[in-house]
């Protein structure tokens, strides 16, 4: 298999065991057991991998196009215990389990409701859909932009009962948001456009949002939402139009991971972009418009938004400021 990718001049030599095709075939956290060893070996360095299935049956189609996928410039070889070479002692194939495997996609850069509510639950939601034949993360990403329709539906067009179910799928769509990148790497399929994607969708999902509550509140409030909730919308479009032309200049996917900053902090002005950072996250706010919406807050959640906003957008214009930077500033 792979002769279309040579492998390097005395390059490592592994054999794995596979008691039966089954065991080699089975998926864990949507990609062949097979592969996922393929691909780790390929990663350290492997130049040949000898793959022994017990049982000599022959693997899925699924498991030999995961490991085509996978295996870079190591090449493979499926064989019968008695066909692998003999000076090579093959391993037994090691336990995977996937949900460890979700647990390692979680953000170096994930913010305090990410950490400890977003991200716990949405992994077990991919754990679940990973188990779906075929599933990718466009699909999980196509999922959180409906969200975000039906969200926008729901305050606009609703009462107070839209009002709230527009507040709890704006969270929803928050956990749903990291399915995506869980699926694309655990799976090993992530790629700049849908980076892109992704995060053009975060962005068009908080748009929506801050818009239908704007109306929202404007037709019961005066003009004091609509002052506030558009002051709101022009610092959001800003915002990322800069960050859309900072990525595009650099050459990488448009991402919020832009504003990200983590690393020790060393002292009064590391700790004010640590909370500011914090309070600015995505995860946090969405949240925070739940909660308060539910007490029936819509205004102050409105008023709030466009306090963070204003300190949102000084920091994207800090953070965007080109020039060395080091420690917590420093680190990406």
């Amino acid at each position: 298999m792979g002769s279309e990718k040579s492998a390097p001049a005395q390059a490592q030599r592994h054999a794995v065991a596979f008691a039966s095709g089954r065991e080699a075939d089975r998926r864990v956290a949507g990609v062949a057991a097979a592969a996922r060893i393929v691909h780790t070996l390929a990663q350290a360095g492997a130049g040949e991998t000898w793959l022994t299935i017990g049982d000599g049956a022959p693997l899925a189609p699924a498991t030999l196009e995961d490991i085509e996928r996978l295996r870079g410039m190591t090449e493979v070889r499926i064989v019968a215990p008695a066909e692998a070479p003999a000076e090579l002692e093959a391993m037994p194939a090691p336990a995977l389990n996937a949900m460890a495997i979700l647990r390692g996609t979680a953000k170096p850069g994930d913010g305090i409701v990410s950490r400890y509510l977003n991200r716990p639950i949405s992994q077990r939601i991919s754990w679940a859909v990973l188990a779906i034949p075929g599933i990718r993360p466009i699909h999980a990403t196509i999922v959180s932009a409906l969200f975000a329709l039906v969200m926008f539906w729901g305050v606009l067009a609703g009462g107070k009962a839209g009002l709230m179910l527009g507040g709890f799928l704006f969270q929803a769509a928050s956990v749903i948001d990291g399915v995506d990148g869980e699926i694309a790497r655990a799976t090993f399929r992530a790629t700049d456009f849908g980076k892109t994607l992704d995060s053009a969708v975060d962005m068009a999902t908080n748009f929506l949002f801050v818009l239908a509550l704007t109306l929202h509140l404007g037709r019961h409030g005066g003009h004091f939402p609509h002052w506030i909730g558009f002051w709101s919308i022009g610092l959001m479009v800003t915002g990322a139009i800069l960050i859309g032309w900072r990525t595009r200049a650099g050459g990488a996917p448009l991402s919020f991971d832009l504003l990200k900053r983590s690393g020790p902090i060393h002292n009064v002005v590391d700790l004010i972009f640590w909370a500011v950072q914090t309070l600015t996250s995505r995860d946090c706010f969405a949240f925070l418009f739940m909660v308060l919406i539910i007490a029936g807050l819509a205004e102050v959640a409105l008023s709030i938004f466009a306090l963070v906003g204003t300190v949102w957008f000084l920091y994207v214009l800090v953070t965007l400021v080109p020039g060395p930077r080091a420690g917590f500033r420093g680190a990406a």
